[in-house]
C-alpha cells in the first residue's frame, strides 16, 4: 500500500466516535461496516506497522502512524485478523477540549457520530 492508497482507504470508510473512552477521544472503523474493504483494511494495518512508530498508551505499546491531522493504529495481530482500526487527533489540545466537553450536560451522544460531529456540537455551545 502507498500513502495515497492509505488516504483513499481512510476516506472510503466510516469513522465512529468511541464513546466508551471519554478520557481518550478517538474513532474507529470496523470491517463489518464495509466487508468489501477487508484486503484494504489488512493492507492499511500492515502499512501502519511498516511505517509507524511505537507509542505508549497506559500499559500497552502500539505502533501508530500519523497521516494528516490523525494518528492511526490497529490492535489485531497478525494483521490478517484485523477487523478494527482506530484513529485520534494528533493535536493534544484539541483532544483535551473534547474530553472536557463530552463530560458536560451539553454533550449529546448521537449514534454513528464522529469526532468531527463532537466538535460541531462544541461550536454550538
Amino acid at each position: 500500500m502507498t500513502l495515497e492508497e492509505a488516504k483513499q482507504y481512510i476516506s472510503s470508510v466510516r469513522w465512529q466516535y468511541a464513546k466508551t473512552y471519554i478520557t481518550a477521544p478517538h474513532e474507529y472503523t470496523v470491517l463489518d461496516w464495509k466487508l468489501e474493504t477487508k484486503q484494504q483494511m489488512i493492507d492499511f494495518a500492515d502499512f501502519i506497522l511498516e511505517n509507524g512508530y511505537k507509542e505508549q498508551f497506559y500499559s500497552k505499546t502500539y505502533t501508530v502512524l500519523q497521516i494528516g491531522e490523525y494518528k492511526y493504529w490497529s490492535m489485531d495481530f497478525p494483521t490478517v485478523n484485523t477487523n478494527l482500526i482506530n484513529r485520534t487527533f494528533i493535536d493534544e489540545e484539541r483532544k483535551a477540549e473534547i474530553v472536557k466537553f463530552v463530560q458536560t450536560p451539553s454533550f449529546k451522544h448521537v449514534y454513528k457520530m464522529s469526532l468531527e460531529d463532537v466538535e460541531k456540537q462544541m461550536e454550538k455551545n
